[in-house]
């Protein structure tokens, strides 16, 4: 039996009217069924210890009171897990809000920022916020404030097995053949992650870092640190009009982590992680 074994799943993309694209990349229409499906094999199948997605629950509209009753309804279905469960929020859910505060009182958070121990190991959430001094990319910077939790959390963890969440890329990729960010690389990114970065760096016990947001599934290898890039459930990834589905079933035994792709849509199963 592993010391601890995890569901990671991302990127949902709820939204009750489905965009009128000219490109469907995202197959949103899926999004209330697939999350049904996940809930099912997570309680019948995978039995995880915890099961963790890493933000965009919804498809943000151009409205904050459609958002916040896409979070509110998509967020009764998450709650179906028969196991711990818990979400990173991601620049969907704060498109339209002034603080991460208005989603956090729905979900029921204290922080969006957070850390917990399980099963021998040490899980790090890392939680982002509005930043109004850069409108582009205004979603997408953990606050100092977070920064200097994160970097007190890490340390007096310093001897702790630790594996961290984000919504957000923080490994550095040129992003090539990705649909959504090959031409802009840092709307895939933390904005504020080279800090983060020293920080996780020095941290001798952290043994991998789990990243949604960038809509496809690969491996980074950078400066000693694994990170796992995990796609959205609803892509439309091969352009076959058949969503991605994926997610990750993790068995970790001490520091070794045993990582196998699936997919809710076809029985296509990838021992190890491309």
């Amino acid at each position: 039996m592993p010391n601890l074994k995890l569901c990671v799943f991302s990127d949902i993309h709820y939204i009750k009217e489905k965009p009128n694209w000219s490109v469907n990349q995202k197959l949103t229409e899926y999004a209330e069924e697939f999350v049904s499906k996940i809930v099912d094999k997570v309680n019948n199948e995978i039995k995880p210890d915890i099961c963790i997605h890493l933000g965009d629950m919804i498809q943000a509209s151009q409205s904050e009171e459609i958002d916040i009753q896409n979070i509110k309804y998509i967020w009764q279905k998450l709650n179906n897990f028969s196991v711990p469960f818990y979400t990173l929020l991601g620049n969907h859910e704060l498109k339209n809000v002034q603080s991460n505060k208005e989603i956090l009182k729905i979900i029921g958070y204290s922080e969006a920022t957070f850390s917990f121990d399980i099963n021998g190991y040490h899980l790090l959430f890392l939680g982002t916020d509005v930043n109004f001094t850069d409108y582009k990319y205004r979603t997408q910077y953990l606050s100092d404030r977070d920064l200097k939790w994160i970097e007190n959390d890490l340390k007096i963890n310093a001897d702790k097995k630790t594996i961290v969440f984000s919504h957000f890329g923080i490994a550095e990729d040129d992003m090539k053949g990705n649909f959504w960010f090959e031409n802009d690389i840092e709307s895939g990114m933390i904005r504020n992650r080279e800090y983060l970065k020293k920080m996780l760096v020095n941290h001798k016990n952290l043994i991998g870092v789990f990243v949604g947001h960038q809509h496809w599934t690969k491996k980074i290898e950078e400066a000693g640190i694994n990170y796992y890039m995990v796609g959205s459930l609803v892509e439309n990834i091969n352009s076959d009009g058949i969503p991605d589905g994926v997610f990750l079933e993790i068995e970790i035994d001490n520091d070794y982590l045993n990582i196998v792709e699936k997919h809710l849509c076809t029985d296509n199963i990838k021992n190890g992680y491309r």
